[in-house]
C-alpha cells in the first residue's frame, strides 16, 4: 500500500514551495531590472542612444514649411549633433593651445565615441565616401591631439571641420540650412544640452568637473554662430541686439561660475525673445527638444 501523505506532511510541503514561489516571485524582477538598461537604451550625456539611429529618406522633399514631419525633427537633431562636433573640436584645440593636453584629449575623444554613433547612419546613407572620412579624422583625433604640434593640430581640426561643412551641405537641403525656424530649433537644443552639462560640472559655485563646464561654454559658442543668421534675416536684424545682450549676459554668469539655475532663467530667457523675433510661440520653438524617430 502507498505510502500516506500526513496532515503534518502536507504542512511541510506547502512550506516549502511556497518558500520557493516567493524567492522565484523576488528573483523575476531583480533580473529584469538589472537587464533594462542593457535591453533598451544606453545614455550618452542625457541623450537617448538606442541601437539603431534614423536615415532620413528623400531629404530633399523636406522645406521649412514641414516642421510637423518627422524628417524635420531628425534633421534638427542631426544638425545639433554635427555642432557638437565642432564644440568638442574647438574646445580640444582651446586646451592644445594653453597646453592642457589631457583636457584636449578627452574633447578629441568624445566626437568619435559619443557623437559620430548618431549620425554616421545618415551620412551613409547620403554619402558613403563623406561618412569614411569623418571616422578616418575622428578616430585618430585623440592620438592626433597629443602627438601634434599646434599647428599640425590645428591643421587637422580644419581638416575635419571641413569635411562636417560638406556633410552638411549633402544632407540638410539649402532652404533649411537658410532658414529661421529651423536654425532656431537648432539653437534650442545646444542651448538646452548646454545647461545640462553646466549643472552637471558646477555645484554650490564651484567647478566640479571642467570638462563638462568646457563643453557648455563650447555649445553656447556653437549657437551663437547659428545665431548669426538673425543678424541677417530682414524680418530679425532690427532686433538682434537684444538676443546678443542676452547671450552675452548668459557668458558672463558662466564666466563667474553661477548657480545652474541662474544658467537655465538666462536661457530660457533667450527661449523667449527667440520666440518674440520669429513670430512664433515658445511651446512651438521648443517642440523639438528630445523629438526624434531614433
Amino acid at each position: 500500500m502507498a505510502d500516506m501523505i500526513l496532515p503534518d506532511d502536507w504542512c511541510c510541503l506547502f512550506t516549502k514551495y511556497k518558500t520557493c514561489f516567493y524567492v522565484v516571485t523576488l528573483c523575476i524582477p531583480l533580473l529584469f531590472i538589472s537587464l533594462t538598461p542593457f535591453i533598451f537604451l544606453q545614455s550618452v550625456n542625457g541623450q537617448i542612444l538606442h541601437e539603431s539611429s534614423t536615415v532620413v529618406d528623400n531629404l530633399q522633399e523636406i522645406s521649412p514649411e514641414n516642421i510637423l514631419d518627422i524628417r524635420y525633427s531628425d534633421l534638427v537633431n542631426f544638425t545639433s549633433k554635427i555642432e557638437q562636433i565642432y564644440g568638442h573640436l574647438n574646445a580640444s584645440l582651446l586646451n592644445k593651445y594653453t597646453g592642457n593636453d589631457s583636457l584636449a584629449f578627452a574633447h578629441a575623444s568624445h566626437p568619435i565615441t559619443e557623437v559620430y554613433p548618431f549620425v554616421a547612419p545618415q551620412i551613409a546613407k547620403t554619402n558613403q565616401s563623406l561618412n569614411q572620412s569623418l571616422y578616418s579624422v575622428l578616430v585618430n583625433m585623440p592620438d592626433v591631439s597629443r602627438n601634434s604640434t599646434i599647428d599640425e593640430y590645428f591643421t587637422t581640426i580644419q581638416l575635419a571641420n571641413n569635411i562636417l561643412k560638406e556633410i552638411t551641405n549633402a544632407v540638410i537641403p539649402k532652404n533649411l540650412q537658410n532658414d529661421l525656424l529651423f536654425n532656431s530649433f537648432v539653437v534650442v537644443n545646444l542651448l538646452d544640452l548646454a545647461g545640462y552639462e553646466y549643472s552637471a560640472a558646477v555645484t554650490n559655485g564651484t567647478i566640479e568637473a571642467i570638462f563638462e563646464y568646457q563643453d557648455s561654454k563650447a555649445f553656447i559658442k556653437q549657437a551663437e554662430k547659428l545665431m548669426s543668421i538673425f543678424n541677417t534675416d530682414p524680418e530679425t536684424s532690427t532686433s538682434s541686439s537684444e538676443l546678443i545682450l542676452l547671450v552675452n549676459s548668459l557668458n558672463a554668469l558662466i564666466d563667474r561660475v553661477a548657480t545652474p539655475e541662474e544658467i537655465y532663467l538666462s536661457i530660457d530667457g533667450i527661449f523667449s525673445k527667440m520666440a518674440t523675433m520669429i513670430s512664433t510661440d515658445r511651446l512651438t520653438l521648443l517642440s523639438k527638444l528630445g523629438v526624434t524617430t531614433d
